[in-house]
Order: C-alpha cells, then sequence, then structure tokens
C-alpha cells in the first residue's frame, strides 16, 4: 500500500531533493487513521512486560492519546529502554 514512497519539501518556489519515506501512514489517507491505531497496539503490547511505575496496583508504562504518546519508567535506565523498544518494532 505504501511502498516506494518519496515526499520533498517545497518553501516559496525551491524545493528540496525528494527522499525515501520508510516510516509512517500517509496523512488524509482513509485507511491511516485505523493502520496508525494497529500498529501502534502492537508496539504498545511489547512494553506491557517492562516496568513502569504503579498506580493503583497496576504498571503503567505508557499514556497514549489519539497519536500522542507518554512513557514512564521508574529510573532513567529503564526509561531509556522503552524507546528503544518501540524504534525496533516500528
Amino acid at each position: 500500500m505504501y511502498w516506494e514512497q518519496t515526499a520533498a519539501i517545497r518553501i516559496k518556489n525551491k524545493t528540496s531533493t525528494f527522499q525515501d519515506i520508510k516510516r509512517g501512514v500517509r496523512q488524509g489517507c482513509v485507511p491511516s487513521p485505523d493502520l496508525f491505531s494497529f500498529y501502534s497496539e502492537i508496539i504498545m503490547r511489547n512494553l506491557e512486560n517492562h516496568p513502569g511505575n504503579k498506580v493503583g496496583g497496576q504498571n503503567i508504562n505508557n499514556l497514549r492519546y489519539a497519536d500522542d504518546t507518554v512513557l514512564i519508567a521508574e529510573n532513567k535506565e529503564d526509561l531509556q529502554k522503552l524507546p528503544n523498544i518501540v524504534e525496533e518494532e516500528s
């Protein structure tokens, strides 16, 4: 669906060189919200077994709203592991 995508930036009358797009979904494309939700859910489920903070007896290591995500950890070392997992999965 999104194979061989490229993009360039245009400012006034100048256009950059085209770059390959390797991640993400197209803005305005009908299936984009569903694709984003599907893949982000898979990525976040892979974080479930990693440490976070206990809130009401439940381990919380991420908060999500629309396309915003907050990663939560008890210390700097654990916090660095979370974006590494997200990058590996994406």
